[in-house]
């Protein structure tokens, strides 16, 4: 057996693997790291106990450098979730379970990444942040009975889910025999039974990460108010942009999330990142906002639209991913609150945010233009529940369990699911934590556009929506004068 290897995933990203150790460790986390190692087939099938799943990473070596060349360095959100989920180690009664992943790397980043990622399972987690986010105490207690039940009952700590293996002293063993030497800044060796490898995270000058697909070039025409499909994948997707879209509005463009490799994206449209009027934030999962911090610039502000939890989680996920202050954060980013469940008006176009049902603080957001024959609207679905399993969440009446919703929660979300608009674009990802397009078969809006999967749409489903490329436009106001 060979004592280690190490192949090259994309630039400053290596896969080493000690299988005597039964370790594989992932030396260095961008975004889309987890995509990169699917299309180099480093996330092999394999079979224990009758059960098959997924192998793949089960440590993560941490960059030294917090951003490289304008993007971040150390992502571990999706890397980490594919050990919890797709390998099993968070999962009762799976093979794997009890795992627990292994963060490498400086005490502080180790820690900060940690933070991260709690953020990303939760969100908000106490009455106390709502309440410092603006919001109603009411509601606090709603939110955290929900996400709770996704949580399965409670909010586990990272540290309980996860190891960390501190690097301050420039070497550290992370398994029996197994260890792993800082020799300059980024550059380490692993050494095991007296044979080693060498891995160089640091990126050249002008270096970037690369995507792990290419885009056709779009020309987004003059429309008034027009929705742009930019991306229908999700975070396992390596074939397309994660779901996100473009409004083009009164000669100016918005974005809904800000997903990885977003400036391939805005590229593609041939969008500098100065001409975005501002972008629309669902929630901080990475697949919808590791591409955020690329927009940051001395010489503009980025303006967030989001509600007032949202905008709480955007600064706590940032603030731990750049060890900065939203002090800091504030030289990059301005916000506006947005209300929810309410009409917001931007210069004419109308907003509403919806909050979702989800295992961390996201938004359905409704938009709309009125015109001489009335409203001309969008609603963008993204990351919801299937009301089949949001069913199973109901708290029943006679119990004193506080974990969960009630009957009147699941009606109001049916409701929501049934809001009638020109073009709604939902989430078909599936159950627990995704959308089922059963919940819209009988939807009355003039067009139902499905995505947020990385899986072919099957009949059933093309019998009730329809499936985009990137870049279609619907076109919803044509010019000034139709209003």
């Amino acid at each position: 057996m060979t004592l280690i290897t190490k192949q090259r995933v994309l630039e400053g990203v290596y896969l080493v693997e000690i299988p005597e150790q039964n370790l594989k460790i992932l030396c260095g986390c961008p975004a889309d790291s987890i995509k990169h190692l699917a299309i180099k087939n480093l996330l092999p099938i394999t079979e224990k106990n009758g059960i098959q799943f997924e192998s793949g990473p089960n440590a993560i070596l941490l960059s030294d450098i917090l951003v490289q060349n304008g993007a971040l360095s150390n992502l571990s959100e999706f890397p980490v979730l594919h050990m919890f989920y797709n390998q099993g180690m968070i999962l009762p009664d799976h093979p794997n379970y009890a795992q627990k992943p292994l963060l490498i790397g400086k005490k502080s980043q180790v820690l900060s990444q940690m933070d991260y990622i709690f953020l990303g399972n939760y969100g908000l987690v106490s009455e106390e942040e709502f309440i410092d986010a603006g919001e109603t105490l009411e509601f606090a207690k709603q939110d955290i009975r929900m996400k709770r039940r996704f949580a399965l009952g409670r909010f586990i700590p990272s540290n309980e889910l996860m190891e960390g293996v501190y690097l301050d002293n420039d070497t550290a063993e992370i398994r029996p025999g197994v260890t792993i030497e800082r020799k300059k800044q980024n550059i380490f060796l692993i050494n095991y039974k007296e044979k080693s490898v060498t891995v160089d995270l640091n990126l050249k000058k002008n270096q970037k990460y690369s995507g792990t697909y290419s885009l056709p070039k779009i020309k987004i025409p003059n429309h008034y108010f027009a929705i742009i499909h930019s991306g229908e994948g999700d975070g396992w997707d390596p074939n397309r942009p994660c779901l996100s879209s473009i409004i083009k509005y009164n000669n100016k463009i918005y974005l809904i999330d800000a997903g990885p490799n977003l400036l391939i994206t805005l590229a593609a449209f041939g969008i500098k990142p100065n001409r975005i009027e501002g972008i629309f934030f669902t929630h901080i999962h990475d697949d919808h906002f590791a591409g955020l911090h690329s927009l940051f610039s001395d010489k503009h502000k980025i303006r967030i639209y989001a509600t007032n939890v949202v905008r709480s989680t955007i600064y706590k996920k940032l603030c731990a991913l750049l060890s900065q202050s939203e002090e800091e954060l504030s030289k990059h980013i301005t916000f506006t609150d947005l209300k929810k469940d309410e009409w917001n008006n931007l210069d004419g176009m109308e907003i509403q945010p919806i909050p979702s049902a989800h295992p961390i603080d996201t938004t359905i957001f409704l938009f709309r233009v009125k015109t001489k024959n009335g409203y001309r609207s969008y609603g963008h679905y993204s990351d919801i529940a299937a009301l089949s399993w949001l069913k199973k969440m109901v708290i029943n009446k006679n119990k004193t369990d506080d974990c969960g919703i009630s009957e009147n929660y699941l009606k109001l979300v049916r409701k929501i699911f049934d809001i009638k608009v020109n073009v709604k674009k939902i989430d078909v990802g599936g159950p627990a934590v995704h959308g089922d397009v059963e919940d819209f078969a009988n939807d009355l809006s003039d067009r139902l556009v499905m995505g947020h999967t990385h899986c072919p749409f099957t009949p059933r489903q093309l019998e009730i929506g329809d499936e985009v490329k990137f870049g279609e436009i619907d076109v919803l106001i044509d010019k000034k004068s139709d209003l």
